[in-house]
């Protein structure tokens, strides 16, 4: 009995030992998949809830849409959709709105005013603050890279007004 005590006692001491030891490494690169960050009008903001890439069919050409929401749709409509489409495949790099090099770069801000009404703040062609979309990393299961830009809604009042949308991070799986 006192063999199998100081047995238990030993197995114990070695079994805290480990847990104690073992560390979980952690790293900038351990981001979450399925992680869209964005600061708007200077408020933070995520679209974690189904965040997603696309890879889209396009005739002549390739692209890829990235798109989550902020709550279940169920609940809130808010939502933030962007895409990029050229002639060639997309790969790691800079794609701006209005650039020469035939990318067509869009960005949709869909967001809930009040009781389901809501409204729509879209790519315009800005000159000073265009939306710009930079893909650091993208293979057959993920796409990863960062985005800003200015977007404009005709607002509900009728009344036009830009949202601008800085410092913006995504991680999503295909």
């Amino acid at each position: 009995m006192f063999k199998q005590t100081k047995n238990f006692i030993l197995f114990a001491a070695f079994l805290s030992l480990g847990f104690i030891s073992c560390k979980k490494s952690s790293s900038n690169t351990d981001i979450a998949i399925g992680t869209i960050s964005v600061s708007i009008d200077g408020a933070a903001t995520t679209f974690n809830y189904l965040a997603k890439a696309d890879v889209l069919s396009v005739t002549g050409g390739y692209g890829v849409r990235i798109q989550g929401n902020k709550k279940d749709p169920s609940l809130s409509a808010t939502s933030l959709t962007f895409s990029v489409v050229r002639p060639t495949a997309i790969t790691t790099g800079t794609y701006v709105e209005n650039a020469g090099s035939n990318p067509l770069v869009e960005m949709s801000y869909f967001y809930d005013l009040v009781l389901g009404t809501g409204t729509s703040s879209v790519a315009y062609g800005s000159t000073t603050s265009p939306v710009t979309i930079t893909i650091t990393d993208i293979n057959t299961s993920s796409v990863k890279g960062t985005f800003s830009g200015e977007l404009l809604s005709p607002g509900i009042s009728g009344t036009p007004f830009k949202n601008v949308l800085v410092n913006g991070v995504f991680y999503v799986r295909f």
